[in-house]
């Protein structure tokens, strides 16, 4: 993946103004696991973020040569991870709370004559427990609008694959 795709998903006033800013600052070569989250995150956001919107047409005023990307807050060009050992932890902790409450839940759903939603607590048990550790490691320091469309898409994703898997 490059950034060079990536910056597709921006908004098109946006890449308008910033899409040669933003592939010179990110580079053309392959991106690392955390720049293409955050490239993604930062799309979610200028689709969602009326900030991002007002400062993209107020650029766009702005004679060539005036305030460019760098003036911004940009952290795509960085490859590291910004969570920590202790974020994992917790993310991992988060993960197997989550994973025993969703088993609970399965048990005492066919314990109350519930077989059928009790099969799909077990199914999703593991796939909701991963997207609703996500804030805690990977999506780590990306806007809240971001996290929660990529954690609702996510659970939306595994929800209408359970449930195409129960038609069949």
């Amino acid at each position: 993946m490059t950034a060079e795709r990536l910056v597709r998903l921006y908004p098109p006033a946006w890449r308008d103004r910033y899409a040669e800013e933003f592939v010179a600052a990110v580079g053309s070569g392959p991106l690392h696991v955390q720049q293409i989250v955050d490239i993604v995150s930062g799309a979610i956001d200028a689709w969602l973020s009326s900030d991002v919107r007002r400062a993209t047409v107020a650029a766009a005023g702005v004679r060539k040569g005036g305030r460019g990307m760098d003036s911004y807050s940009f952290v795509c060009s960085d490859s590291k991870l910004r969570y920590t050992q202790r974020d994992a932890w917790i993310g991992a902790g988060v993960l197997i709370l989550v994973v025993v409450v969703f088993s609970a839940l399965d048990i005492a759903a066919r314990r109350s004559g519930l077989p059928a939603t009790g099969d799909i607590l077990k199914t999703l048990a593991f796939p909701g427990a991963v997207a609703l550790s996500m804030p805690l490691w990977l999506l780590k320091g990306q806007p809240w609008k971001a996290q929660v469309v990529v954690i609702g898409v996510t659970l939306g994703l595994v929800f209408l694959a359970r449930y195409v898997a129960s038609l069949t």
